[in-house]
């Protein structure tokens, strides 16, 4: 395919100006330019295609067979060009300092306020929409174009296309169980005590890599271990164990969420912490994306 390197948006509206005047004198006055050089740009478009564009003759210049398929592609182009400064002007007004975040319930504890904080002083104007969910609706609707960038704990498939993660941060792994439970006289609790006790868990569907980090966990201790109840949310894990039906382990942020309703306890052996990741399409960054990934740098600083 040939390389045109030399043709600017400017020589299509000379061009354009000039196939419908008719005229060169005409179109210099419409585009407000002088006649000399504009007849040197509408050359300069001939040599630099290697086809004329016009037949001249006393009167009028007329559109060759290539000139008459250049201009419909030159007004197309033209036409493209003006939509999209229309477009990009409109999402300024509206969505420009608009940023779209989805985070898990975990990350909005301590980790999500610090960052909000950090990126209001690196754009005070700017509308954060805030939208808690899954980490899978999270990737569904960035993908859709619904989110900006999102906040959740846990690993992020390698394999997902387009997407730039980056680990800004971890979490410890805490037992939580009933206030009232033999464990809770221990200092630590063993993984091997906990792999025989009833689990309670968020729902595997909407939770696979807690899920799986916890079966990891559990499993060479008991490769039967029994998940007892699943919840949608983390407040539904707190309630029932609370209620004696079971025990679970807790992100260590969760600590301060749990209060006195649970007694929580370190687990041994430790356990690999938890990674706090933030991801995004990197194919539409934008820079207040780009500034949202600074502002989260802050943790790193804790």
């Amino acid at each position: 395919m040939m390389e045109i390197a030399n043709i600017e948006l400017r020589h299509l509206r000379y061009f354009v100006a000039v196939a419908e005047q008719e005229s060169v004198s005409r179109a210099a006055k419409r585009l407000h330019v002088s006649q000399p050089p504009l007849s040197r740009q509408i050359r300069d478009l001939e040599a630099e295609l290697g086809v004329a564009l016009f037949v001249r003759d006393s009167r009028r210049l007329i559109l060759t067979g290539p000139g008459e398929v250049f201009l419909s592609e030159a007004r197309a182009v033209l036409q493209r060009f003006d939509d999209a400064l229309v477009l990009t002007r409109e999402f300024a007004k509206r969505d420009g300092i608009r940023i779209r975040v989805g985070h898990s319930s975990a990350a909005s504890v301590e980790a999500l306020p610090r960052i909000l904080r950090a990126f209001q002083n690196l754009h005070p104007e700017a509308k954060i929409e805030l939208r808690t969910m899954t980490t899978s609706q999270m990737i569904k609707l960035t993908n859709r174009g619904e989110l900006d960038i999102c906040l959740t704990i846990g690993e992020i498939n390698p394999g997902l296309k387009d997407f730039a993660v980056e680990e800004i941060g971890s979490y410890g792994m805490l037992a939580g169980v009933p206030r009232q439970h033999p464990l809770a006289r221990l200092d630590k609790i063993p993984l091997g005590d906990l792999a025989h006790e009833p689990i309670i868990s968020v729902t595997l569907s909407d939770f696979q890599w807690y899920n799986g980090y916890v079966s990891r966990l559990l499993t060479p201790y008991n490769n039967s271990f029994k998940v007892a109840e699943e919840h949608d949310r983390a407040e539904g894990v707190i309630a029932s164990v609370e209620a004696g039906r079971g025990v679970a382990l807790f992100y260590d942020v969760l600590a301060r969420t749990i209060g006195e309703r649970l007694v929580l306890r370190e687990v041994t052996p430790t356990p690999p912490r938890a990674p706090l990741v933030l991801f995004f399409r990197d194919d539409r960054r934008t820079p207040l994306t780009a500034s949202f990934v600074k502002a989260a740098h802050v943790l790193r600083a804790i």
